[in-house]
C-alpha cells in the first residue's frame, strides 16, 4: 500500500534515503517542513507495518488493565500514602501518615480528590475492593492514552521504526508493568511527562506547557525538571516569550491556586504541599535518609530487572550513537529539534537528586541537519549521572517512573543504531555496496530486532510472572474476612506491616492497627473519625521516624491477624499462627521467602527451575478465639 504525505515525511525521517536520481540535476535547499511532507520513500518502506493509533491504543490498554487487575502493591508508601488517606475522603476512616499532620503537611490532597469524587460515587454501586480495582483500570486507561500519545509523538519525531519498537518493547516490559496502575504521584507523573513530551515533540507548546505545570504542581514538583528542555525551545530556539509565560501563568493559576485552597482547608492553615516536599527533601538536615539506604548498585540491579536488555541497550546508548553516526550519515529535517534536546529530559531527570546538575549547551543545527554529536551528549549525562547518584543513600525504584517511556526510547533508539551499524558492516563484508543506495538498512537487519525484542519480552514476561507467584498473596489473602459483622472489628499487622494492600480490601466495620513488632520506626495511626479529622495535631507523629507506643495496639485486642512464618521467632515477633489456643487459620497463601532462595530464580520466573530453587512461605489470616467484638471506643 502507497504510504501517504504524513507517512513518508516519517520514513525519511528514519534513515531512509532517496536515490541519486530523485535529486540529480537539481539545485540542493534547505528543507522546509512542507516541503518534507512531500518526499518519496524508498520501495522497501512503501509497505512497511507500523501499528495506528487505533491498534496501539487496543495493545496498550490490554497491557495496562492487566496490570491493573494482576499486579501488586510493590511498594508500601503506596498504601500508606495514597490509598489509606484516599479511603478517608471516601468512606470516612483510614491510616494517616505523619506526611498528612497539618504540622508538616508535605502532601496534598488536591490529586486525591481527583480520584475520590468517582470513588464516591462508585462507593454507592460498589464494595471497596471493587472500588480500588476500578480506580486502578481508571490509571491504567489514564497511562495508556498518555502512552499513546508519546507513541505517536516518537513516530513524528524520531521515526516509524523507532516508534513501533517502543511500542514493541514498552508493552510487555515490567516497570511499565509496575508503574501503569500504581497510585504514586511518580506513577502519575510517568504519564504526565510522557503527555508532555508528546505535545511538545508535536509542536502543541501550550499543552506541553500545562501538563508539565500538572506533574510539577498536583504530582511531583521534581518532575518540573524535564520542563526545562521545553522552555529551552520556546525561549531560546523559538523565542516564543508570550506564549510561554501566557501558559505558564494560566497553569499557575488554574492547578496551583486551587490546590492551596483545598491543602489550606484541610490542613486548618496556608499550605503549599508542592514547596513543603521539596523544601523536606533538599533543606532539612536528614531529609529521607531515614527510611532506608541502598548500595551503589542498586539502580543497576533494578534497571535490569525492570527492563532486562532494555536498560543495557539504553545504557549502551552514547557508545551506539557515537558509532553510528561515525559508519552512517542521517539526515534530520530542520523543523525538528536537535537530538539533544529532544532527549535531554531524560538526561535531566537523571539529576534531580545531584546538588549540580550537569547542564549541556545548545547547538545551532546547520543546513537543515543536526550535529552528529549531539548524539552522543544527549545520553552521556545518563551514565554521568548513574555515577553520582549511585552515592546518594536513599534509593527507591519508583524515583525512576516518570522517565520509564524515556529508558524505553533510548533503547528503542540504541536497537535502530545497532541495525545502521549492522548494515554498514554488512556493506563492507557481504558486498551490500550496489544495494545500498536503493535499499533500505531494514530490509536486511528486520531478523535482529524481532531477536531482541522477543528476548526483551519473554524477559520480561518471566519477571511479572515472578512478581505474581511470589508478592501476589497479600493482595488476595483479606477476601476471606466476613462481611456480616454489626460491630467493629480490628484488623491487626505486625512484622508484616508493610504487606497490608490498604481499608480498601476491608468489609465496612474492619479496621486496620498494628501490634509491636521489631520494627522501631514510625507506623501511621487511624485518622480521628470525626469532622475536621485532617486539621488534629497528634503528638506521636514526628518526621525522625521514630515510633511510638501509642500507635499500636495489643495483639489481645485483635479479632484478625495477619502473621506469617518468615524469619526467627522473636519475644516481640511469635508465632502466631502455632498457638492454637488463641488464634485459628482462617486461610493462608504463598508468600516468598526471599533469605532461603536462589537470587536469580526468584528474580524472573524459569519453568521447572524456579519451583526447585525458591522456597515459598506461608502468609496467615488469623482469627481470635478469645475475643468476640470491641467497643467503638476502641
Amino acid at each position: 500500500m502507497p504510504l501517504t504525505a504524513r507517512q513518508r515525511s516519517i520514513h525519511n525521517k528514519n534513515g531512509a534515503k532517496r536515490s541519486a536520481s530523485f535529486s540529480k540535476g537539481k539545485r540542493i535547499r534547505k528543507s522546509s517542513e512542507g516541503e518534507y511532507l512531500y518526499t518519496n520513500a524508498p520501495t522497501d518502506l512503501r509497505s512497511i507495518a507500523y501499528p495506528g493509533g487505533a491498534v496501539a491504543l487496543a495493545l496498550l490498554l490490554t497491557a495496562r488493565l492487566a496490570a491493573a487487575y494482576w499486579g501488586h502493591i510493590a511498594d508500601c508508601d503506596e498504601t500508606y500514602n495514597y490509598w489509606e488517606p484516599l479511603h478517608y475522603l471516601v468512606y470516612g476512616n483510614g491510616l494517616q501518615t505523619w506526611e498528612y499532620s497539618p504540622v508538616y503537611a508535605i502532601r496534598s490532597y488536591m490529586p486525591l480528590w481527583l480520584f475520590a469524587v468517582p470513588a464516591k460515587i462508585l462507593s454507592y454501586m460498589m464494595t471497596p475492593v471493587s472500588v480500588f480495582f476500578t480506580l486502578r483500570a481508571l490509571l491504567a486507561v489514564l497511562t495508556a492514552c498518555a502512552e499513546l500519545m508519546f507513541y505517536k509523538a516518537v513516530c513524528h519525531e524520531f521515526g516509524v521504526h523507532v516508534g513501533r519498537v517502543w511500542l514493541c518493547l514498552t508493552l510487555p516490559a515490567a516497570g511499565c508493568f509496575a508503574s501503569s496502575a500504581a497510585m504514586l504521584p511518580s506513577a502519575w507523573s510517568s504519564a504526565l511527562v510522557s503527555a508532555a513530551l508528546a505535545c511538545w515533540w508535536r509542536r502543541r507548546y501550550p499543552l506541553a506547557v500545562l501538563f508539565t505545570a500538572a506533574t510539577a504542581l498536583l504530582s511531583w514538583p521534581f518532575t518540573a525538571l524535564l520542563g526545562v528542555p521545553i522552555a529551552i525551545d520556546m525561549l531560546l530556539l523559538k523565542q516564543q516569550y508570550m506564549d510561554f509565560f501566557k501558559w505558564s501563568f494560566i497553569a499557575l493559576i488554574t492547578l496551583l491556586l486551587p490546590t492551596v485552597l483545598v491543602d489550606s482547608w484541610h490542613y486548618g492553615r496556608l499550605v503549599v504541599a508542592p514547596w513543603n516536599i521539596v523544601a523536606y527533601n533538599i533543606f532539612t538536615e536528614h531529609g529521607p535518609d531515614l527510611y532506608g539506604v541502598e548500595p551503589w548498585t542498586y539502580y543497576f540491579v533494578n534497571g535490569f530487572l525492570n527492563f532486562n536488555i532494555v536498560w543495557v541497550m539504553s545504557l549502551s546508548a552514547p557508545v551506539l550513537l557515537l558509532a553510528s553516526a561515525a559508519a552512517c550519515r542521517s539526515s534530520r529535517a530542520a523543523f525538528c529539534a536537535p537530538y539533544w534536546l529532544s532527549l535531554a529530559p531524560l538526561a535531566l531527570w537523571l539529576a534531580v537528586f545531584v546538588a549540580q546538575p550537569h547542564k549541556e549547551e545548545s547547538r545551532t543545527r546547520r543546513r537543515g541537519q543536526c550535529p552528529r554529536a549531539p548524539y552522543w551528549l544527549s545520553l552521556a549525562p545518563l551514565a554521568l549521572w548513574l555515577a553520582v547518584f549511585v552515592a546518594q543513600p536513599h534509593k527507591e525504584e519508583r524515583f525512576l517512573y516518570p522517565v520509564y517511556s524515556m529508558i524505553v526510547l533510548a533503547g528503542a533508539i540504541s536497537i535502530d543504531c545497532l541495525q545502521k551499524l549492522t548494515f554498514a558492516v554488512g556493506t563492507e563484508i557481504f558486498r551490500w555496496r550496489k544495494e545500498r543506495e536503493r535499499r533500505h538498512y531494514l530490509v536486511y537487519t528486520g531478523p535482529l530486532v524481532v531477536m531482541i525484542v522477543l528476548l526483551a519480552g519473554l524477559g520480561s514476561v518471566s519477571r511479572i510472572t515472578a512478581l505474581y507467584n511470589h508478592y501476589h498473596g497479600p493482595m488476595t489473602i483479606l477476601r476471606h474476612l466476613p462481611d456480616d459483622q454489626s460491630s467493629r472489628m480490628n484488623v491487626c499487622f505486625g512484622k508484616d506491616w508493610y504487606r497490608s494492600p490498604s481499608s480498601f480490601h476491608l468489609p465496612e466495620k474492619f479496621r486496620i492497627r498494628f501490634i509491636p513488632s521489631e520494627f522501631n520506626g514510625q507506623l501511621p495511626a487511624p485518622f480521628h473519625e470525626g469532622h475536621n479529622a485532617t486539621r488534629i495535631i497528634h503528638p506521636y507523629f514526628n518526621d525522625l521516624n521514630k515510633g511510638d507506643n501509642r500507635t499500636y495496639v495489643q495483639p489481645n485486642e485483635c479479632h484478625y491477624l495477619v502473621d506469617s512464618d518468615i524469619g526467627t521467632p522473636t519475644k516481640l515477633q511469635p508465632p502466631y499462627h502455632k498457638n492454637v489456643n488463641t488464634w485459628e487459620i482462617i486461610a493462608s497463601v504463598p508468600i516468598l521467602d526471599a533469605s532461603r532462595s536462589h537470587k536469580i530464580f526468584r528474580a524472573f520466573y524459569v519453568p521447572v527451575l524456579s519451583n526447585k530453587n525458591i522456597v515459598y512461605a506461608n502468609l496467615y489470616l488469623l482469627k481470635n478465639k478469645i475475643i468476640k467484638y470491641l467497643g467503638t471506643n476502641v
